[in-house]
């Protein structure tokens, strides 16, 4: 029972996270031009990033905060100016123990690659919103994770973007992580 406490509690906080955002991509919007029509309906890119996992344990089974080097490669579909559908893949470079909710048992991670099926929604030029469900891939267990995230991407010239990224990870009955990352897209 704790454990879905614990889990309402964390995907609670996504969902203020990106509600309080709102207001400012709003008022944003307001001055904005209209946008402009898009090169392709194809985007791939790739980031850099660091993933955070809290309650990481040492060898010697003390808990610590774990910073964690990662790579995301992405693919969308956008269907329309403001909505896409893609693939989203986030790949830990690094193996390490997790304990999970209840405390009680220690998860080692093998380098754990987490794909998740993602919807983006861009109200703005620059912002955009994503959601969505996967699972992460690691020896031993494979855990089902809920993704959201946040995005901020810069035209550069042609079909190319350059992004940051924030993205929260609840892995339903495990641990949580959040990754920041920034990256290279482009569009065809």
């Amino acid at each position: 029972m704790k454990i879905v406490i614990l889990a309402v509690r964390r995907m609670l906080g996504c969902s203020l996270l990106i509600t309080s955002l709102a207001p400012m991509i709003l008022v944003a919007q307001e001055n904005s031009p209209e946008l402009e029509p898009e090169i392709g309906r194809h985007e791939i890119s790739i980031l850099m990033a660091h993933t955070n996992v809290n309650g990481g344990l040492e060898q010697v089974g003390r808990s610590r905060w774990l910073v964690l080097p990662s790579w995301g490669l992405n693919y969308n579909y956008w269907m329309n100016e403001r909505w896409a559908l893609g693939l989203h893949t986030d790949l830990i470079n690094e193996n390490y123990l997790v304990e999970e909710f209840n405390g009680k048992e220690v998860l080692e991670r093998d380098r754990p690659i987490a794909p998740a099926l993602m919807a983006t929604y861009r109200p703005h030029e620059h912002w955009s919103f994503l959601l969505g469900g996967g699972m992460e891939f690691a020896g031993g267990d494979d855990l089902a994770l809920v993704r959201a995230g946040v995005e901020y991407t810069v035209h550069l010239s042609g079909s190319w973007e350059t992004c940051a990224s924030f993205a929260y990870d609840l892995r339903l009955a495990a641990y949580d992580s959040w990754t920041l990352g920034i990256g290279l897209a482009r569009r065809f």
